[in-house]
């Protein structure tokens, strides 16, 4: 089965500090991220083995979770994928730049699980979605950080 890497990214202009704070504590960001409900087990803010499960509403409405590998506060966010729909690592970057950071969603050889999940994205939809959802999280985090920095 092939497997999909990708990286999708975004300059924001707020503080690396602020976009880490925004990603890895899930009260927050369930605040920002419209369309998606976070379920997390123990603390609201990201520890490495933490499990995060997160339900995508709208059509189609579907869930993917994973588990938090590793943490480099300010910087790195690592996760392995723990639904029955996808298998793989993935990671947030976030990188300090003149007036602002750019954060980058990281897909490092991601495969689909399950007859329907391999037929989603050997007809193209899957990859094409998760771009979509990427792209649309990276902007609501752009809106949510530099609204901040307004008020």
């Amino acid at each position: 089965m092939p497997t999909y890497q990708s990286v999708h990214k975004l300059f924001i202009a707020a503080p690396a500090d602020e976009a880490y704070e925004a990603l890895t504590n899930w009260e927050i960001r369930g605040q920002w991220r419209e369309g998606m409900e976070i379920q997390w087990e123990g603390a609201s803010k990201a520890f490495i083995g933490q499990s995060v499960l997160f339900k995508i509403k709208g059509f189609p409405i579907y869930t993917f979770s994973y588990k938090i590998t590793g943490l480099e506060p300010n910087h790195r966010v690592y996760m392995e994928y723990t639904e029955r729909l996808l298998k793989g690592r993935s990671a947030i970057e976030i990188k300090e730049k003149e007036k602002g950071c750019e954060v980058a969603f990281h897909w490092m050889k991601v495969e689909p699980v399950g007859i329907l999940s391999r037929l989603y994205f050997v007809l193209g939809l899957g990859f094409r979605a998760h771009e979509w959802r990427t792209l649309e999280t990276l902007g609501l985090l752009k809106k949510y950080l530099e609204g901040l920095a307004e008020d």
